[in-house]
């Protein structure tokens, strides 16, 4: 019998740990900006690394029926930012690297659910190098090869009125590694190049892998554009963080709707 009640004890702690359902609620006055990747099926786990990354459209849409349901207002990173005051219920939903199957998977989903995303792109997301794993610090081969968002299919979201384009660098890089002119040629021409391409302004930003420094974020606010977001975990608190610094919450394709409404009330991955 201890040994049952020893391995009760050891399920609550891992639950516990895993989830945080402890953790005090954070109220729906400030916004929850969810971090995305993929929306797709995984992998075998043999040949994938970042499962994580790639949430299930059948799990995506549930996670859309609960925000419907739950009375959520989706927003554009754009639109938020410049909010003076943001209203209960706010989400938002971001999407990085530019990956196709934000358009064959998420975007049917959104429109099905009249709700809006901010899509960051990698301009130069063609040349099969530019994705890297950075745990590894190495071009990973895995997200290398998915098929990537082309300017074609870009267009046709932006038609919709409920898709954002928004920059995330040239070539994905680690800006905090660069040199300060290396630094702006990845901000400020990735910026210029969206705005060429698809006759938009360009006000949203993603720094890559979440790494930033002050540097960085001076040259996004002075090449005028207007929001960055991080990997930085938690809400939007307009008192704790600038429009250049938003935390994000990552929605993970190994969790199911348990643990993404635990983030969505805990305003937080974990």
């Amino acid at each position: 019998m201890i040994y049952l009640y020893i391995l009760l004890i050891i399920l609550i702690i891992y639950i516990s740990l895993k989830f945080s359902w402890w953790r005090k609620n954070i109220c729906y006055s400030y916004p929850r900006v969810l971090m995305y990747h993929m929306i797709s099926e995984h992998l075998s786990k043999k040949k994938s690394k970042f499962n994580r990354l790639r949430v299930k459209p059948k799990e995506f849409e549930k996670q859309l029926i609960w925000l419907k349901n739950n009375n959520f207002t989706s927003y554009t990173l754009s639109e938020l930012s410049n909010l003076s005051e943001v209203p209960f219920k706010a989400v938002v939903l971001t999407f990085d690297d530019g990956y196709e199957d934000n358009f064959i998977n998420a975007f049917k989903l959104l429109q099905k659910y009249n709700f809006k995303a901010t899509i960051y792109i990698v301009l130069n997301r063609f040349d099969q190098d530019w994705a890297t794993d950075k745990d590894l610090d190495k071009a990973s081969n895995e997200l290398n090869s998915e098929k990537m968002l082309d300017n074609e299919q870009i267009e046709t979201m932006l038609k919709s009125g409920l898709i954002e384009i928004g920059s995330h660098t040239l070539d994905h890089v680690n800006l905090p590694s660069l040199s300060n002119e290396q630094k702006i040629e990845q901000i400020k021409e990735s910026k210029e190049k969206i705005e060429h391409i698809f006759s938009i302004k360009c006000n949203s930003f993603a720094y890559p892998f979440g790494f930033f420094d002050k540097d960085s974020v001076k040259i996004v606010e002075e090449v005028a554009y207007s929001n960055a977001t991080t990997t930085v975990n938690g809400v939007f608190d307009k008192s704790k963080y600038s429009n250049f610094e938003i935390p994000r919450i990552m929605i993970s394709g190994r969790q199911g709707l348990f643990s993404f409404i635990l983030k969505m009330k805990k305003g937080r991955n974990r």
